[in-house]
Formats: structure tokens, sequence, C-alpha cells
């Protein structure tokens, strides 16, 4: 189990207690479960998301940037074979290749203006 599970299995056990003891105030706009994403999908659109960015961003900025995502993809990989998602992890990785390609394009032809 992560430090993060741990962390929150430890914050949700401390609300039933305040809970049953009266002290938890109710909460309003309930979310229902349909509507949590997991931390990996915050950090699958999040690296999509800067991928995007990059391949708008100047030439040293963008590769900084898809640095930063590749570290990101690999975080979030390892975190889905490590849970045992080997399928899940491979559909993801494939995700986020062709963001990449669908993204390669933009501003690529700056770049390489810049270089010569």
């Amino acid at each position: 189990m992560s430090l993060f599970s741990v962390i929150c299995e430890a914050k949700i056990q401390d609300w039933f207690k305040k809970k049953q003891a009266g002290e938890a105030q109710p909460v309003e706009n309930q979310v229902t479960i349909d509507q949590v994403k997991s931390s990996e999908t915050y950090l699958l659109e999040d690296i999509l998301r800067l991928i995007e960015q990059a391949h708008l961003s100047d030439c040293n900025t963008r590769e900084i940037m898809l640095h930063k995502a590749k570290e990101m993809e690999i975080q979030l990989l390892m975190s889905l074979e490590n849970e045992g998602y080997t399928l899940m992890a491979q559909m993801t990785a494939e995700t986020i290749r062709q963001h990449k390609v669908e993204n390669a394009g933009h501003g690529l032809s700056r770049c390489d203006d810049e270089t010569e």
C-alpha cells in the first residue's frame, strides 16, 4: 500500500470517528462515486496537457516540458504495473504515444528554424 493510500485511509477513519461522535459537519454538494477520478486519471490528464502545451512553447521550454511529461509517464505506468494493471498500463502508454504523435507537428518547424 502506498504512503498516499495509508494517509487517505487514516483520514477516512478519522472522519468516520468524528461522524459517529457527532463532530463531523455534513458535506454539501456530495460527489457520487461515478464523479470521482482516480489519481492515475488526474496524472494522465496532466501528462496529456503538458504534451499539448510543450508543442506550443519555444524549443527550450518544450524540451523541459516533454522531459517532465516523460517522468510523469514513467511514474504513472510504474504505478499501474505495481498495482497489477498491466493491460491498463499498456493501453495508457499507447494513449500517451498517440497523443505525442498527434501534437508533434505543432511548432516543430519553429525549432528546426531556430537550430539552423
